[in-house]
């Protein structure tokens, strides 16, 4: 892992604790969590932003205690496992990103799932080379990948942790037991129609007995999940599989339409991965964020280095940032995969002199028809890969009074993942991230296979990108994005909204959604004026809602604010 490339909501106070648990663990009120108070004033040195304020409190609740941000992180995680089940938890994938003012630099903890050690060539690909149903396996057994969230997590608590592991999973079991409010995201979610009777028995937990979704601030409980995080608590990440607990996840990887070929010894085995941040110059400041498999990454630096700052006020800057960003996809679909086991040219895609070949390809005035991989250093050959990874996610960033800093992503894949579950968690479908068979016409050989096909141990690619900034030697912002293909383009845009046009968190966040993930279209929201000048360049332009979740905390003097995405229920919390 390499060096490359020199080149919400408000600040809360935090309540006393007395009554903060009060207000959350109140399992008779019939309406959604308590708002947060008003605002800060001023900076804060210790702050949590989340996608949930339930986990934000437990983060912050922490950081009280005198606990580092890995701390917080892990209790804010066991939170967004309970409150946020449709975007992840204990049995998906997590990547952490940590500044340490001791080391000074960023580090990565890498907890994505893998294949099985008796994975084929494709997902789609059954056991005896026989062509299976894409959208059976999608939601199956088989689409579940290896998950690491829990092993990850503990790897960076023995690094950087402070607190007795224990200690940080008491607020996600008083809340699992006592019950809980249904969020306005979960509710939203399951009352889209068709929505809970696509999504199975996974949802009844949180529908009424009529089928339809509960309303917003409905208790629900989760004893299950209480009863994991105890052992968890005593035990690390063999708790997940102590007392019963494998057996119980071999016989949910078994349901569905084709069952999982994860085994006790996948399970057990499971190894995160540690080592350095990506990192790329760009306006001045040190980008550092996740390297392959995580692609979102590679194709956020990609898209800064080739459309460098400006506005989405602009339809001329905007149409260059469009393009860079197809142009970006176009090199992911060939290069980007799992690098321990094929070679990927992240140097040469990050190359400057690169990146300006590529921009130089944009024509000002109308849109490619078809973007194509370019050529960079030491590009392997192989085929372009047809799918486009999927990942429904929450994200959290924490800064602790000791300076640490945390940004990091959690994952199950698709809303509700693989749409099974066992002991009161859903799990991943990671497995769909791979790239798909080939054509049954097509004979691969070494020159077309694709980089990001399947293999036993491998990871999929993934589209998110959890990013540290620095400037020189200090870190001035963590920000991590949440949602799906659209989170290079989002983390890009909110990188050039923060650091080039000098946007508040808020500001940012709130911004316009412009995004070129979908081959076929260019998203935007909400509607805007922009379309049709988007139109005149060529772009077929679709207002449509995309789904994000972004969190950012910006250094201001000596303290952070901080903000979380309005299109989702995070806050942001600080102190003193």
């Amino acid at each position: 892992m390499r060096d490359r490339m020199t080149g919400g909501s408000n600040i809360i106070s935090p309540p006393k604790l007395a009554l903060l648990l009060g207000l959350l663990l109140s399992a008779c009120a019939e309406v959604a969590p308590p708002p947060p108070p008003p605002a800060a004033e001023a900076p804060t040195t210790r702050i949590v932003v989340s996608a949930d304020p339930r986990a934000t409190a437990a983060g912050m609740d922490m950081l009280s205690h005198g606990g580092s941000a890995i701390d917080a992180a892990v209790a804010a995680q066991a939170v967004l496992g309970l409150v946020e089940p449709q975007a992840s938890g204990l049995l998906g994938g997590t990547l952490l990103l940590l500044w340490s003012p001791h080391s000074g630099q960023v580090d990565v903890f890498d907890g994505m799932p893998t294949a099985p050690a008796a994975a084929t060539k494709a997902l789609a690909l059954g056991l005896s080379g026989t062509l299976l149903d894409p959208r059976e396996v999608a939601f199956s057994g088989r689409a579940v990948g290896i998950p690491g969230t829990l092993p990850a997590l503990w790897e960076a608590h023995r690094a950087a942790g402070r607190l007795p592991w224990a200690d940080l999973f008491a607020p996600a079991i008083a809340l699992a037991e006592a019950g809980t409010g249904v969020s306005r995201s979960l509710h939203d979610l399951l009352a889209q129609p068709g929505a809970a009777a696509a999504l199975g028995s996974v949802v009844l937990p949180y529908l009424a007995s009529d089928g339809t979704a509960l309303p917003i601030g409905a208790i629900y409980r989760n004893p299950d999940y209480a009863a994991v995080l105890k052992r968890v608590a005593r035990m690390g990440p063999e708790g997940l599989y102590a007392e019963g607990g494998l057996s119980q996840i071999l016989a949910g990887l078994s349901r569905g339409a084709h069952a999982s070929l994860i085994s006790a010894a996948d399970l057990q085995g499971y190894r995160p991965r540690i080592g350095r941040a990506l990192c790329s110059d760009w306006q001045g400041h040190r980008i550092c964020t996740a390297p392959p498999p995580a692609m979102g990454g590679v194709v956020m630096l990609q898209i800064l280095g080739a459309a460098g700052a400006g506005s989405a006020d602009d339809p001329a800057w905007l149409h260059r940032f469009l393009e860079s960003s197809r142009l970006a996809e176009a090199d992911r679909r060939r290069y980007l995969a799992d690098p321990e086991f094929v070679p990927v040219p992240t140097d040469g895609l990050l190359d400057p002199a690169y990146l300006a070949s590529r921009a130089a390809t944009i024509a000002p005035d109308t849109s490619m028809e078809r973007p194509m991989p370019g050529n960079p250093a030491a590009a392997p050959t192989g085929g372009t890969d047809p799918g486009a990874p999927q990942t429904a996610t929450s994200a959290l960033a924490i800064v602790d009074g000791d300076g640490r800093v945390v940004s990091m992503t959690s994952t199950i894949n698709l809303h509700f993942g693989a749409r099974l579950g066992a002991m009161g968690m859903v799990f991943n479908n990671a497995l769909i991230n791979f790239a798909p068979p080939p054509p049954t016409t097509l004979k691969q050989s070494r020159d077309d296979r694709y980089a990001n096909e399947m293999a036993p141990g491998k990871r999929p690619l993934s589209p998110i990108a959890p990013t540290i900034v620095l400037d020189g030697d200090t870190p001035i912002l963590a920000a991590a994005g949440a949602g799906g293909p659209q989170i290079p383009d989002t983390m890009a845009m909110l990188l050039i909204d923060l650091l080039a046009n000098h946007r508040t968190p808020e500001q940012a966040l709130a911004a316009l959604h412009v995004q070129a993930s979908d081959p076929d279209h260019i998203a935007v929201e909400p509607p805007s004026t922009i379309g049709p000048a988007l139109e005149a360049l060529g772009h077929r332009v679709v207002v449509e809602p995309v789904d994000t979740g972004n969190v950012v905390l910006q250094r201001v003097g000596p303290g952070w604010r901080g903000a979380a995405d309005p299109r989702r229920d995070g806050v942001a919390q600080g102190s003193p």
